[in-house]
């Protein structure tokens, strides 16, 4: 049975009986009945119930990153992010209500290097959440070893395609095999910290969202988007700026990054062979020859070194639901 905005907001109300609704619209979808609404007080919440079970899988990753980041923890962040105001269900049906953060995707900003100083605040502001507040089996946990195992198998992956350069994979080995890459201490991270989860206000971030990935990791794997998206320069004053917020003995963070954002185009490029997709893999063929001409001067056993050229990658349309976990990209609209 769908469960109308009216029911959804009705259900809501009698769970917060504080909440007062001055407008709604309807934002379902089709994994789920939802319906997004403006309080009294000028928040908007949305209030959703799954129709399949991947859907479900994905409000409960959410809503349980939403219940870690109470009042306490968003004290700490300087951005809003959506967090849980009530769940349960009705009909044996499950329901979350969210509050949501506001703001317009940093990517839709024509040029995203006027972020860089509000984003670095934000990402390290993340970083720097102490890993103590995150009981067990709250968010996934994972150690060094485990992003070196990790990366280890993708460039294992990569190789059976048999598409990427030679000189790539010998960079990529030379970094797997660099005890002083893996000696960092994990952090609490947002694990899908693409540009569509950054929201703005301008130049400044005001928000960040879909945290259904979030984990205790590498920094590095937020900070891949970053590297990915901006040419060296660019990158070299990022990390200056998050280094200011965030003094950490992580001296390989940068090189953790670079080396993950090419990774990342092996994943693209793993994910085109799995699906016999020949678009995919010629797109990210394109992209490997791409960041092969930018590092072919740079000794394969220095990753840290900048490549001599930007190394801004730009991927199909379609890569993100391919490479990270499926979610569904919530972006509060006006009322």
């Amino acid at each position: 049975m769908a469960l109308s905005p009216i029911m959804l907001t009705a259900w809501a109300v009698a769970e917060i009986p504080s909440l007062e609704i001055d407008g709604y619209r309807d934002s379902s979808t089709d994994d789920f009945d939802r319906v997004t609404c403006r309080t009294s007080d000028d928040r908007v919440i949305s209030i959703s119930s799954p129709l399949t079970a991947p859907a479900a899988d994905l409000q409960n990753a959410e809503h349980r990153v939403g219940q870690l980041l109470g009042a306490g923890v968003r004290e700490r962040l300087p951005f809003g992010v959506p967090h849980t105001l009530a769940a349960g269900s009705h009909d044996k049906r499950r329901i979350v209500v969210t509050e949501e953060a506001s703001g317009t995707p940093l990517s839709n900003l024509k040029d995203a290097r006027v972020a860089i100083p509000s984003l670095a605040k934000a990402i390290a502001a993340i970083h720097n959440l102490p890993a103590s507040i995150v009981t067990r089996n709250v968010i996934p946990a994972t150690t060094s070893l485990d992003s070196l195992r990790d990366a280890a198998g993708i460039i294992d992956r990569a190789h059976q395609t048999t598409k990427v350069p030679s000189p790539l994979l010998d960079r990529w080995d030379a970094a797997i095999e660099d005890a002083g890459m893996w000696q960092f201490t994990p952090t609490i991270t947002h694990g899908n910290l693409d540009f569509d989860a950054v929201l703005m206000d301008g130049v400044a971030v005001s928000g960040v969202i879909n945290w259904a990935g979030a984990r205790v990791a590498d920094p590095a794997d937020d900070l891949m988007r970053v590297f990915a998206r901006f040419g060296a320069d660019d990158a070299v004053e990022f990390m200056t700026l998050y280094s200011a917020e965030r003094p950490t003995n992580d001296r390989r963070l940068a090189h953790r990054a670079r080396f993950a954002s090419e990774l990342d185009v092996a994943r693209w490029l793993i994910h085109g062979a799995d699906s016999n997709d020949d678009g995919i893999v010629a797109d990210a063929v394109a992209m490997l020859n791409v960041l092969l001409t930018a590092v072919a001067d740079n000794p394969a056993t220095d990753l840290g070194a900048p490549p001599k050229s930007p190394t801004t990658l730009m991927f199909g349309e379609n890569r993100t639901a391919a490479t990270m976990a499926h979610r569904e990209v919530q972006t509060p609209e006006p009322l």
